[in-house]
């Protein structure tokens, strides 16, 4: 309650704007004061960063889950902090050389910016190069080849799920437009011009480091309604009709055991030891008895064993209800 003015502090603020000469300026020393930076102005408010924040998020999944596969090894990627501050301070924060690469955000106006370390670069390009994951223990500028195997494996990956993780937005195409290594050529804004900088944190081969993505207010400034917007709207947004098709597919060509068991029975083991060629063991099941099909571990069908030519099969009687499962 301390910053709201009292009804004797607002006439005496107006009484101080028409009569200036007779207000004395020690009766206004105790007047509350609010302090303002004009030079970091705050263009992005709450709830477009958490809206930025759930995209990247969404990104971080997709893209763990890709760069497993590709480096044949755990690769933990997560949203770590989000902060707004001029172009300027973004540049000076960075080390050199870094692995910058510059992204065309068509039909944006303006591109964005993924920052990494050499480090962590190299890393990756040797274990997709068929080594452990190590680093050089030396800080340098990738090579053109090293560049070209990074561009390829990793950094069009980038593209292409970033560009997925937008989609709900806005379709955005995301083309690499340049490699640079000294964080000084950067052309993408002026010193004062206010950015937004999701940094992302990753794990890989017990290293830890961050992606930065800078991305300019200018750039994003035509989503930031429907940013705020799909987040407050997103759960009544009907499921997407394609997408669950291509979830059907998927699913459908997922490999799964199945198993016929014929029966069961409990023995000791002294008996199981003395079991021979020609032993017969009896089930506690009875020969017209339909057999139980199991997909996984649960008895999904019933059917009844039988020969197809020189093979054995069974033929499924019927579908098991979830009380038989």
């Amino acid at each position: 309650m301390e910053d709201i003015l009292s009804q004797s502090e607002i006439d005496l603020l107006i009484k101080a704007t028409l009569e200036p000469s007779e207000v004395q300026p020690e009766s206004l020393e105790n007047l509350p004061s609010d302090h303002y930076d004009f030079t970091k102005p705050n263009k992005f408010s709450k709830d477009q960063l958490r809206g930025l924040q759930r995209i990247h998020e969404q990104f971080c999944r997709a893209y763990s889950g890709l760069m497993s596969a590709k480096f044949r090894t755990r690769f933990d990627l997560n949203f770590q902090t989000i902060d707004q501050l001029t172009f300027g301070e973004f540049v000076r924060s960075l080390p050199n050389p870094s692995v910058l690469s510059v992204f065309d955000a068509s039909p944006l106006p303006g591109s964005m910016v993924v920052q990494l370390t050499p480090d962590s670069a190299f890393i990756m390009h040797d274990r997709l190069c068929g080594g452990q994951g190590v680093a050089y223990g030396f800080t340098r500028g990738l090579s053109d080849i090293e560049m070209a195997v990074f561009r390829r494996q990793v950094i069009t990956s980038f593209a292409k799920i970033m560009r997925d993780a937008w989609q709900d937005i806005e379709t955005i195409d995301f083309k690499l437009e340049q490699f640079e290594s000294n964080p000084q050529f950067l052309q993408l804004a002026s010193d004062r011009d206010v950015v937004v900088v999701i940094s992302l944190r990753f794990e890989f081969n017990d290293v830890t480091d961050n992606f930065n993505i800078c991305i300019p207010f200018r750039t994003i400034e035509p989503l930031l309604a429907k940013i705020t917007q799909h987040r407050l709207f997103e759960s009544l947004a009907p499921p997407d009709p394609d997408k669950i098709a291509q979830l059907k597919e998927k699913v459908k060509s997922v490999i799964i055991p199945i198993e016929v068991e014929l029966g069961t029975c409990v023995v000791k083991v002294g008996d199981l030891l003395d079991l021979e060629v020609g032993d017969v063991i009896e089930l506690e099941r009875k020969r017209t008895e339909n057999v139980d099909v199991k997909v996984g571990a649960l008895t999904k069908f019933k059917a009844t064993p039988g020969k197809l030519g020189e093979k054995l099969g069974v033929v499924i009687t019927s579908i098991c209800d979830s009380q038989e499962e």
